[in-house]
């Protein structure tokens, strides 16, 4: 009988969404779509609340900026910390 390899344990996402509050984000939408702004707030559902929002073209530049916007946490497909450099 084959060995089981050994569980990896994930964090919470709701863990993960709480390190990542006041932080610039990148999220990638159902459809194709990716929007960037600071993450301010969050919900069980994963619904997201982000300020300074901007929908991204394919090569990551801003193609149309909204300020605060809603995204249902239905449509989200990952979210990602925008790293910083120093």
């Amino acid at each position: 009988m084959a060995k089981a390899s050994p569980q990896v344990k994930l964090p919470s996402p709701i863990k993960v969404l709480t390190k990542m509050l006041n932080k610039e984000v990148v999220a990638r939408l159902k459809g194709g779509v990716a929007v960037k702004g600071v993450l301010t707030a969050y919900d069980g559902c994963m619904n997201l609340v982000l300020d300074n929002a901007a929908e991204l073209d394919k090569s990551g530049e801003p193609l149309t900026r909204y300020g605060r916007i809603v995204v249902r946490g239905s449509q989200v497909i990952y979210i990602s910390a925008v790293e910083v450099a120093p």
